[in-house]
């Protein structure tokens, strides 16, 4: 027995050898895996390398991690391959994968900010589907982890990140007025936090500042989102021209896709302030950028700004242009987005019936009122727009009653022609008779004859185009295009209103009467103008004989 002993303990230094070995080997493959997805992780961000190679060596680094138990690098490889899934709009994907994070999170700590990171991807994918619920409960969650961070400057750039993630779970409920002020709330938060990440810090330059920029961005577009007066516009670009700063600054090396939604957020600032123009140099910008990403969200924007610009400038033919391919883009994003919707709501109901099978009335029940919900949406969404609609003919018919269709826009108070406001810097009596002029034009219904433009109507008024086209923009806050678009709109809603035979007579016939050269060009100029179709307008008249 002695003997056997010892023979036993001659082998303990070679068993102590084997795992010091072992060890020593599973620290070095640790090492090796942190070190290619921080490498990975990079790349990522700045846009480098094929994203499907990219997910497919993840996603091995994810298999090797979890075999080791390395917690780490399954999680900072599990939250890459989410990022990357948002970045070509795969919701479906990232909550699955999420789901399966989520459980092997359990219990642990963040470290290192990627557990919180799995949990917002998660939250936002969630929220961008309308599954408002689960979303919010992910962001708190995230929220949580992220205090565990142990590294200041990654805890505050995770914290701005998560509060400008979570405007999606409030934009989604924003026309409740009780969350009216939450989307500006936590923008106004994450900006703050990301102000407060050091330059030099562990967090790259690039990300800080990039994140900056887009909640600059963010905040702006939600002023812009507000009434249209004056302050808003100008809340809206003192923030959106902070943003466009950094991301024109090139030591900031800030990623394509950030410079393409502000360059569309920007033009869209432009085209608020009726500079068109400006509005249409912005959005070609992104598009050209966009060719190098491709991607369709922001292409689809640039789109709609494009058409509202050369609708604004009275070309016609390119805001048609432009309108079609924005409906055209916009219709397949919808279908994609709703697909993916349906597949993660059935995955939802796929996942409850694993765990209790026996309960299929209930998962019967669960679907039913699924579709019912949907339904009543629908319902309240078809709603929302008929009362949006109603208010718009009621404006017009306010208006009209009030005495206020008889020209496109009230003059506004007597405006001082001095250097500053007054660029063409326009005698005061000049001006003065130059607009009394002009209102008896608008009294004489000359503006229905198709020949006029600027030209005729400067000799009709006997002046210059430079002094008329200022004293309308001054004037009528309108460039001349939409100046007379306006009153050729507003008298053909006069006789609607006012002769009822109007109103039998065909929309061709309302075109040619009000002036328009073509069917087209009148529905966009009546809905510019008064937010609805002629069509519905006509129909609500009948409907009040």
């Amino acid at each position: 027995m002695k003997n056997y002993f010892i023979f036993l303990l001659s082998f303990f230094p070679f068993f102590f050898t084997l795992a010091q070995n072992k060890q020593f080997d599973t620290k070095l493959q640790t090492k090796t895996i942190t070190r290619e997805l921080n490498e990975i992780s990079q790349n990522i961000n700045e846009r480098k390398g094929d994203p499907k190679q990219q997910e497919m060596r993840l996603l091995q680094l994810k298999k090797v991690s979890e075999d080791l138990n390395y917690d780490r690098g399954t999680f900072q490889s599990g939250s890459l391959i989410m990022m990357l899934y948002a970045f070509q709009g795969r919701n479906q994907d990232i909550i699955t994968l999420g789901k399966q994070l989520k459980k092997v999170a359990q219990g642990k700590v963040d470290t290192y900010g990627t557990i919180s990171s799995i949990y917002r991807r998660s939250a936002l994918a969630l929220g961008e589907l309308g599954l408002d619920d689960e979303s919010i409960k992910d962001f708190r969650t995230a929220i949580k982890y992220i205090q565990t961070i142990e590294n200041r400057d990654t805890r505050l750039y995770y914290l701005s990140i998560c509060y400008e993630n979570m405007t999606v779970y409030y934009e989604n409920k924003q026309f409740d007025s009780k969350f009216a002020d939450s989307i500006l709330y936590f923008r106004k938060k994450s900006l703050a936090a990301a102000k407060q990440v050091r330059d030099g810090s562990i967090v790259p330059d690039n990300l800080k500042y990039d994140q900056i920029a887009f909640t600059n961005m963010a905040i702006g577009v939600f002023y812009l989102g507000k009434e249209d007066t004056k302050e808003n516009i100008k809340e809206a670009e003192k923030y959106l021209l902070d943003g466009l700063k950094i991301i024109e600054n090139k030591k900031y090396n800030i990623a394509p896709e950030s410079k393409i939604r502000m360059l569309n957020q920007v033009s869209w600032l432009y085209s608020e302030k009726l500079d068109y123009k400006t509005s249409i140099a912005y959005s070609q910008r992104a598009l050209e950028l966009e060719k190098q990403v491709h991607s369709p969200g922001d292409r689809v924007e640039s789109y709609e700004f494009l058409a509202d610009s050369y609708a604004g400038i009275g070309d016609s033919q390119k805001a048609k242009f432009y309108l079609d391919k924005y409906s055209y883009l916009k219709d397949s994003l919808h279908v994609a987005t709703k697909n993916n919707a349906n597949v993660v709501m059935k995955s939802m109901v796929t996942d409850g019936v694993n765990v209790q099978k026996e309960k299929s009335n209930k998962l019967l029940t669960i679907i039913l009122s699924l579709i019912l919900v949907f339904i009543i949406i629908m319902i309240l969404l078809w709603r929302r727009k008929k009362r949006n609609l109603q208010k718009k003919y009621e404006e017009i018919i306010y208006k009209i009653n009030s005495g206020k269709e008889n020209s496109p826009v009230q003059p506004i108070q007597t405006t001082k022609y001095d250097g500053n406001k007054n660029p063409a810097i326009i005698p005061e009596d000049t001006a003065k008779l130059l607009l009394e002029k002009l209102e008896k034009f608008e009294a004489s219904e000359k503006y229905l004859k198709n020949e006029v433009s600027l030209s005729w109507l400067a000799n009709h008024l006997n002046t210059n185009t430079k002094y008329l086209s200022e004293i309308i923009k001054l004037e009528r806050g309108k460039n001349f295009s939409n100046y007379i678009n306006g009153l050729r709109i507003n008298f053909i809603v006069d006789k609607l209103y006012n002769e009822p035979i109007y109103r039998e007579y065909k929309i061709s016939y309302l075109v040619e009467a009000s002036g328009f050269a073509t069917y087209k060009v009148f529905v966009v100029a009546f809905k510019n103008e008064h937010g609805v179709t002629p069509s519905y307008f006509i129909d609500k008249l009948r409907a009040s004989e």
